[in-house]
């Protein structure tokens, strides 16, 4: 009960233990004017027929627990955490402190540490860092040492992510499938025809129907003998 343990903390700071508070009078005290009207009900009715008073207070912390925490089932619970994976977005940090409390109530003893380091591990997202931790010994790797080694491949990825980007700004964004400086382009062809789609009053704009250029008349035109070597015309 969350309560109960902020409670605990309270009590720690304040200095308030066992050694100082042997008959467990002030804490008592201290916990039911801490709680609201309704939990106030409920405990003094767990408490029946005794009265708050009389009973003492590891015994009222035992009533609390039995009443306000739900009996778990240890398979639910572990099929929750085999089956838990990092969220996109979760931070590594975020991810390891989730493992740790879905592991709460799974039941695990001896084997808690190894549950941790391979839930961690196997559910992080397919990045980089996962196919690292992949490589490691499995006999040496812990769940500790997996976590900061996550961090440190994250960092160093990050880093270069940066530093590839600010390379990328600093060479003027050059591509290599840019035009070159010096490059050769064919000149644009004027075809003849084009000139008497267009209408002047000018008779100097007007193109000579012979040889396509303009500032001169067919009549005037040098070349209105000759005979095109296509047509023979």
């Amino acid at each position: 009960m969350e309560r109960i343990r902020r409670f605990t903390q309270f009590c720690a700071a304040n200095d308030i233990t066992d050694d100082t508070d042997k008959a467990g009078v002030k804490r008592r005290a201290l916990l039911l004017t801490t709680l609201v009207e309704d939990t106030y009900r409920v405990v003094n009715d767990l408490a029946f027929p005794s009265t708050l008073d009389s009973v003492e207070f590891s015994i009222l912390i035992q009533k609390l627990d039995s009443h306000f925490l739900s009996k778990k089932s240890s398979f639910a619970e572990r099929y929750k955490f085999y089956k838990a994976e990092q969220r996109p977005g979760e931070d590594l940090s975020e991810w390891a402190a989730r493992v740790r409390n879905l592991a709460q109530f799974c039941g695990f003893k001896t084997e808690l540490e190894f549950a941790l380091r391979d839930r961690f591990i196997l559910g992080l997202e397919n990045t980089k860092e996962k196919e690292k931790l992949f490589a490691e010994s499995i006999e040496t790797l812990t769940f500790h040492k997996a976590l900061e080694l996550a961090q440190s491949i994250r960092c160093a990825r990050m880093a270069l992510q940066v530093a590839n980007k600010s390379g990328a700004s600093a060479d003027g964004g050059y591509s290599p499938t840019a035009q070159p400086m010096f490059a050769i382009h064919r000149a644009t062809v004027r075809d003849p025809t084009d000139c008497f789609t267009k209408s002047s009053h000018n008779k100097h704009n007007k193109c000579c129907a012979v040889c396509g250029y303009r500032n001169h008349t067919k009549d005037q035109c040098r070349f209105i003998n000759y005979k095109c070597q296509k047509c023979n015309q």
